[in-house]
C-alpha cells in the first residue's frame, strides 16, 4: 500500500516544478484575487493556431490543380518554398519571444513565492534546480507546439505533387530544424536579456528598466513579423539578402539552417547557418550563467520588493490647485476618475506594456509611411502630400483605439466598490468622462506639435486648415469608439470575447488601410480650394449628429453604469409561444 502512494504523490521537487509551470499561465491579477487565468490547454491551442491557418493559407501556392489552371509548369518546389519558410521561421521567433516578453515577470519568482518557500526547509539549490527544470520544458513544449501543425501540413503542401515520403521527410526534417531551434532561440534569448539586466542592475531600476526592454522587445518583434507578413507572404519572397542590414537579423541565421538542411545553401548561407548554432549556443550559455549568478540575490530581497513598477510612496506628488481643477473637470468625482485613469496607466504594468507596445507600433507605421513618402513642396501656400497628411491622423488613431482597448482591460477589481459607492451622485456619464479624458491625450500635442511643425512648413494657413481637419477627425474617432461605453475604465469586469475581439481587431485593421489614407486624401483635395472645406463641415455635422444618436438610443436601452459585463449570447431563443 505504501508503495503505491509513494508512487502516486509527486516528490517535493517535482511539486515546486509544477508550481513555477502554473505560475507561467497563472492570473495576471495584481492584487492577487485568486482569479484562475487562462489553461493550459487554451494557451497551447492558442499558440498552435497561426501556424497551422498560416499553412492551410499557403495551400493555394501549392495546390497542383491551381498551378495547371494558372500555366505555371517550371514550378519548382524547393526553392519556391524558401520565402514561406522565412515566414514560419520569423512566425516561430515571434510567437515564443512575445509570451516570454509578456510573462516576464513570471520566470522568476515573487514575493508570494518568497513568503511561502522562505518558510519551508526546501534549500535555495532546489528552488533555483525546480524553477529552471519547469522554464527548460516550457521552452520545449513551447517550441513544439508553436510548429507542430506547420511541421507536418507546410511540408506536406509542398511536396503535394512529388508525392514521395522521402521528399515529405527531407523538407519536414529541414522546416523542423529550422523553426524549433529559431523557437527556442527567442526563448533563451529573452531568458538571457532577464538575468543580465538583474545581474547588472540595481533592484530600484529592475523593474523601470526591464519594462521599457520589454516595450521595444515587443515593438521590434511585432514590427518584424509585420513587415515581414505584407513583404513575404503575400509576395512570396524574402527581402534581398545583400543589404547589409540583414546580416544581423537572427530570422535569416534560422533560415540558414533550413536553406542548410535541405541542400540549397550557398557559401553565404552556410555561414551563416553556423552563427545561428554560434548564437543557440551562447543563448542558452548565457541565461543559464546569468541566472545561477544571480537568482540567489533576488530570492533574497524580495521581501523588500514591491509588486508596481514605482514605489508606494512618491517623495513629488503633482496635484492640481482646486482653482485650475475646477475649470478643467466637471465634478470632483470626474476629477477623482481621470486621476485613477492616470495612475493606472503609469503605474500598471500590464497596461503600460500593452499602451507602449501598441503606440509602439504606430509609431513604426508612421515612420515607415515618413520614410517611403515625400514631404512636399515649402513655402507660403505650398501643399503637403497626403502621405506627409496621414502621419498625424495615424498616431491618433493609434493613441484613441489604444486607450480604448486598454480601457476594458480591468485592474484592481478588488477595489470598485468605491466607484460602486460614489456613482449615486454622479452627473456624468462614463461615455462623456472616457471621452474628455480621450481628448486631453491627443488635443494638446496635436494644436501644439502638429500645428507649430505644418507652419513652420507650410506657412499658418496651411497649419490652421490641417490642424482643424485633425481635431475634427479625432473628435469624430472619438464618439465612435465611446458608443455603448457604460463603464468607468478599469473597473468592470469583462469576461473575454472573441467574438467581438476579431470585429474591434478588423474594424481597426480596416480603418488603418482604408479609413486614414482616404481623409488623408480627402484633406489634400480640398486644401487645393479651401472652399471645399464646407463639404468636410458639412460631412462631420452629418456624423456628429448620427453617433451621437446612436449613442443615446444604446444609453436608453441599456444600464446607466456597469460594473460587470458578460459576453453576448451565442444564441437567442425566439420565444414563439
Amino acid at each position: 500500500m505504501k508503495s503505491r502512494r509513494a508512487v502516486r504523490d509527486p516528490s517535493p521537487f517535482q511539486t515546486l516544478v509544477a508550481h513555477f509551470v502554473r505560475r507561467i499561465f497563472a492570473s495576471e491579477d495584481e492584487q492577487g484575487t485568486g482569479s484562475s487565468g487562462v489553461g493550459v490547454g487554451a494557451v497551447l491551442a492558442m499558440l498552435a493556431s497561426p501556424g497551422a491557418f498560416a499553412s492551410i493559407f499557403l495551400l493555394d501556392k501549392y495546390s497542383t490543380l491551381l498551378q495547371w489552371f494558372r500555366g505555371e509548369t517550371n514550378f519548382n518546389l524547393y526553392t519556391a518554398s524558401v520565402g514561406d519558410e522565412y515566414f514560419f521561421v520569423v512566425l516561430s521567433m515571434t510567437i515564443t519571444g512575445l509570451v516570454m516578453v509578456l510573462r516576464w515577470n513570471r520566470l522568476l519568482p515573487d514575493r508570494r513565492d518568497f513568503a511561502n518557500l522562505a518558510i519551508l526547509p526546501i534549500p535555495i539549490r532546489d528552488v533555483f534546480l525546480a524553477n529552471f527544470t519547469g522554464l527548460l520544458g516550457l521552452a520545449l513544449v513551447f517550441a513544439i507546439d508553436v510548429n507542430a501543425v506547420s511541421s507536418f501540413l507546410f511540408p506536406a503542401f509542398v511536396t503535394m505533387s512529388d508525392g514521395s515520403v522521402s521528399a515529405f521527410a527531407h523538407l519536414a526534417i529541414a522546416h523542423l530544424s529550422a523553426v524549433i531551434s529559431a523557437s527556442i532561440f527567442s526563448f533563451f534569448a529573452v531568458f538571457a536579456l532577464v538575468g543580465v539586466l538583474m545581474l547588472v542592475l540595481p533592484a530600484r531600476l529592475f523593474r523601470p528598466v526591464s519594462l521599457a526592454v520589454r516595450m521595444l522587445l515587443v515593438i521590434a518583434l511585432l514590427g518584424e513579423f509585420l513587415s515581414n507578413l505584407f513583404l513575404q507572404l503575400f509576395s512570396g519572397r524574402v527581402p534581398n539578402l545583400r543589404d547589409a542590414y540583414t546580416r544581423w537579423l537572427p530570422s535569416y541565421w534560422f533560415l540558414a539552417i533550413y536553406e542548410k538542411v535541405l541542400g540549397l545553401a550557398n557559401a553565404r548561407m552556410h555561414s551563416l547557418a553556423q552563427e545561428a548554432l554560434a548564437a543557440l549556443a551562447a543563448a542558452i550559455v548565457i541565461a543559464v550563467l546569468a541566472y545561477a549568478l544571480c537568482y540567489r540575490r533576488h530570492f533574497l530581497r524580495l521581501s523588500e520588493s514591491l509588486d508596481l513598477v514605482g514605489p508606494a510612496t512618491r517623495a513629488m506628488r503633482i496635484a492640481l490647485p482646486d482653482s485650475i481643477a475646477a475649470h478643467l473637470f466637471r465634478s470632483r468625482f470626474e476629477h477623482g476618475c481621470h486621476s485613477f485613469v492616470c495612475k493606472v496607466l503609469l503605474r500598471s504594468e500590464r497596461h503600460m506594456m500593452f499602451l507602449g507596445g501598441y503606440l509602439g507600433i504606430g509609431l513604426l507605421l508612421a515612420a515607415q509611411t515618413a520614410a517611403d513618402s515625400s514631404i512636399g513642396r515649402a513655402g507660403p501656400r505650398a501643399l503637403p502630400t497626403s502621405d506627409w497628411l496621414a502621419l498625424p491622423f495615424i498616431l491618433s488613431f493609434f493613441v484613441i483605439t489604444g486607450l480604448r482597448f486598454a480601457f476594458d482591460m480591468p485592474a484592481a477589481l478588488a477595489a470598485n466598490w468605491m466607484f460602486r459607492g460614489a456613482i449615486g451622485g454622479m452627473r456624468e456619464t462614463p461615455e462623456s468622462m472616457a471621452r474628455r479624458f480621450m481628448l486631453w491625450a491627443v488635443l494638446p500635442w496635436e494644436l501644439a506639435i502638429i500645428g507649430a511643425v505644418t507652419a513652420a512648413r507650410f506657412g499658418w494657413v496651411v497649419a490652421f486648415e490641417h490642424t482643424a481637419t485633425l481635431v475634427v477627425a479625432s473628435v469624430l474617432l472619438i464618439h465612435a469608439v465611446l458608443i455603448g461605453f457604460r463603464k468607468i475604465p478599469f473597473t468592470c469586469l469583462m469576461e473575454f470575447d472573441t467574438r467581438q475581439l476579431l470585429i474591434r481587431i478588423l474594424c481597426c485593421i480596416l480603418g488603418l488601410l482604408i479609413a486614414v489614407p482616404l481623409f488623408a486624401s480627402l484633406e489634400l483635395w480640398m486644401m487645393r480650394q479651401p472652399w471645399r472645406f464646407c463639404v468636410l463641415a458639412l460631412l462631420a455635422a452629418a456624423a456628429w449628429f448620427a453617433l451621437k444618436r446612436r449613442n443615446q438610443q444604446m444609453f436608453l436601452a441599456g444600464d446607466a453604469i456597469v460594473f460587470e459585463q458578460p459576453p453576448a449570447a451565442a444564441f437567442e431563443l425566439l420565444k414563439l409561444t
